[in-house]
């Protein structure tokens, strides 16, 4: 694909250069189109987060907000430097072993379990009794504690992923694992390490392998101390089906009764009786990426000072091992979402009055190594975090079919649900309720680390209805999810509907211009989950 390189930036300045109308500008689709091919070529290497591919194209979303006339959003500087520390797990290294009621096992690395890298030391050793928590949570709202019976204080935690079902969508995924919460929960109650069920979890074992081998990134702060490093949770490994049934075949219960009483709810924790020793050796080094940002100036001499944020991310996994084609090139994941918010910016900054409130655009870093650009950006970012008014993240926008809708993940968690609503119709779109509520989507994008810091976000994606003859959305989005989702073949040759890009983009614009133009800016929802967890005086629904 590098040979393609030249003339996608002819492209894209020929589709860059339509002028737009005085008031509603067009945002066309070949616009965006032109940004996903550009960015998902070979000549990125996939992007990855601190390797050249990604340095290449941040200098590329940089130079486009430059030519638009944005103004760099870092002070003088267009970057935000992300650090890192990073380690990863030596193959081979790992091993587990489990003593008690007469059992004595050895479980096989990769084939039973694995182990994911912690920043506990080069050589890691762990002894421990095993103590079953459940989900490991603490809801008081629905009076469930899964640590009231049990003590964890020099113990190994055995969890199961996932929450109560009586939660809703996006509250049952900030418990299940949003955000690092259970980890934080149990290094809160003294455990030394956790080993994961991974029960019911979406996606494969082998997506679970695939990460446990792979580098682990976590951002530091001013002083280099890493965040959501959890100390004291020293080992971190996860059982795989024939290890957990091996397991629960020489603990109180057994494997089939662990998970009908997890289907029903009626799972009781306990000291399991077992001792596991979990060792692994760890390599460790430090790097850097960085955030873009750039900065359209409000208008209004009094709302000029608030700011609306938008947010695509811009790294992707990288390069593979295959033999034939081994760049993940992140056609959609997420090429899509920075094309789509760039053309949203040049739209934007063409107006002929710009918007009352300023809007920062931000290319972010890290949200393959977990969410870690935009956590940066949100914990330290280059304005008053309280002058931050909404968050419109957008994240692999599928545009595989002709789109009749558009999806807000989260939107009803506040006042934005009703912006979305005004800017769906008047682009002739509607707006659909989250199609894949068990997935969570809410809590696993970029806009998340926003709303940790209680400001009001969005997620906004392509909807799942068409009126094409014989295409059916959901399947196709399961089957890029199964087949394409990080992997080579994310790449230019799958079906990109350049209408349906244009019309995205113009929610997106629609949106951001209303929130700029309010005279208020949003507000979470009436006693929302969310809201009350994060948010303040100034975002929660007033009284």
């Amino acid at each position: 694909m590098r040979n393609r390189a030249a003339s996608f930036a002819v492209l894209l300045a020929a589709a860059a250069c339509a002028p737009p109308t005085a008031d509603v500008p067009e945002i066309r689709g070949e616009a965006v189109e032109a940004h996903v091919t550009y960015l998902s070529d070979d000549l990125f290497e996939g992007r990855e987060a601190g390797k050249r591919g990604y340095e290449l194209a941040r200098r590329y979303v940089a130079t486009q907000f430059s030519t638009m006339g944005l103004a760099p959003g870092n002070g003088d500087e267009w970057y935000q430097r992300v650090p890192f520390k990073v380690a990863q797990v030596l193959e081979g290294s790992r091993e587990m072993a489990v003593t008690g009621n007469d059992a004595n096992l050895v479980f096989g690395e990769i084939e039973e379990f694995t182990t994911g890298a912690t920043l506990a030391g080069e050589d890691v050793s762990v002894t421990a009794p095993l103590v079953f928590v459940g989900y490991g949570v603490d809801i008081p709202q629905i009076e469930r504690n899964d640590y009231e019976s049990v003590d964890l204080n020099g113990k190994i935690a055995v969890v199961v992923h996932g929450a109560p079902k009586e939660l809703g969508s996006e509250v049952r995924a900030f418990y299940k694992a949003g955000r690092y919460h259970k980890a934080q929960q149990l290094e809160d109650r003294g455990a030394v390490g956790v080993i994961y069920l991974q029960h019911r979890i979406i996606g494969s074992e082998g997506a679970l392998v695939r990460g446990a081998r792979a580098e682990r990134y976590w951002r530091t702060d001013e002083h280099g101390h890493p965040q959501y490093a959890f100390p004291g949770l020293e080992i971190e490994a996860h059982l795989l089906d024939a290890g957990a049934r091996r397991l629960f075949a020489n603990a109180p219960i057994s494997f089939d009764e662990m998970v009908a009483a997890i289907d029903d709810e009626t799972y009781e924790p306990m000291d399991l009786g077992l001792t596991a020793t979990i060792r692994n050796r760890v390599v460790r080094r430090e790097t850097d990426s960085h955030n873009v940002i750039g900065l359209l100036q409000g208008s209004d001499p009094e709302l000029r000072d608030e700011y609306v944020v938008l947010t695509a991310h811009l790294d992707g996994v990288g390069m593979g091992s295959e033999a034939d084609d081994n760049i993940y090139n992140g056609f959609y994941d997420n090429a899509s979402g920075i094309g789509t918010m760039l053309e949203v910016a040049r739209a934007l900054a063409n107006q002929p009055v710009a918007p009352r409130r300023s809007i920062l655009f931000i290319a972010t870093t890290g949200e393959e190594k977990g969410l870690q650009g935009s956590d940066y950006f949100a914990s330290n970012p280059t304005v008053p975090v309280d002058k931050i008014v909404a968050n419109i993240n957008m994240d692999m926008v599928m545009f595989l079919w002709p789109a009749k809708d558009v999806v807000g993940f989260g939107a009803e968690h506040s006042t934005l649900v009703d912006v979305l609503d005004q800017a769906a119709a008047a682009t002739g779109l509607e707006r659909s309720p989250d199609p894949f509520p068990e997935r969570g989507y809410f809590t696993r994008s970029d806009q998340f680390p926003f709303v940790q810091q209680g400001i009001p976000a969005v997620f906004l994606a392509t909807g799942f209805r068409t009126d094409e003859p014989g295409t059916d959305p959901e399947a196709l989005y399961n089957h890029f999810m199964a087949t394409h989702y990080h992997n080579a073949t994310d790449d230019r040759n799958l079906r990109f509907h350049t209408a349906s890009a244009g019309k995205v983009a113009m929610v997106n614009y629609r949106m951001t211009l209303a929130i700029a133009n309010a005279d208020e800016r949003p507000r979470w929802a009436k006693g929302d989950f969310f809201g009350e967890l994060y948010g303040s005086e100034l975002t929660r629904a007033p009284d």
